[in-house]
C-alpha cells in the first residue's frame, strides 16, 4: 500500500477536513445549543448540570467514545455500524476538541473578566 502524500497534499486534506467539521459543527450545534441555539456547550453542560459529572468530563466521554471506534476500526479494519465512516468519526473529533478547547477559554475568560 502507498501511503506516501505529499506536504501539500497533506495540507490541502487538512483544509478540507476542518472546512467540513466547520459545517457540521455549524449544524449541529444549532441542534444541540439549546436556547434558540445561543448556548453552544449546553449539551455539554447539561451532564454537570444533571449531576453526572464536570462539563469538560463530558466532552472526554465523548471524546473517549470516538476513540473507541477508532481503536476497534484498527483492530478489525471495519466498522460493523455503516451510518458512521471513518472519516465522520475523525471530523466529530475534531469538532468535540474545538468545543472543549472553547469551552475552556470561555470558562477562563469568564473567571478573569
Amino acid at each position: 500500500m502507498d501511503t506516501r502524500m505529499s506536504r501539500d497534499e497533506y495540507l490541502k486534506f487538512h483544509e478540507e477536513i476542518c472546512n467540513e467539521a466547520r459545517e457540521l459543527s455549524k449544524a449541529k450545534n444549532s441542534d444541540y445549543a439549546g436556547n434558540k441555539g445561543t448556548h453552544p456547550f449546553a449539551n455539554f453542560t447539561r451532564c454537570e448540570s444533571m449531576g453526572i459529572c464536570t462539563t469538560e468530563r463530558g466532552f472526554l466521554v465523548r471524546l473517549t467514545d470516538k476513540f473507541s471506534r477508532l481503536s476497534t476500526f484498527a483492530e478489525s479494519g471495519e466498522f460493523k455500524v455503516s451510518d458512521e465512516s471513518f472519516r465522520d468519526t475523525c471530523v466529530d473529533i475534531v469538532n468535540y476538541v474545538c468545543l472543549l478547547g472553547a469551552y475552556v477559554e470561555a470558562k477562563k475568560d469568564g473567571e478573569n473578566g
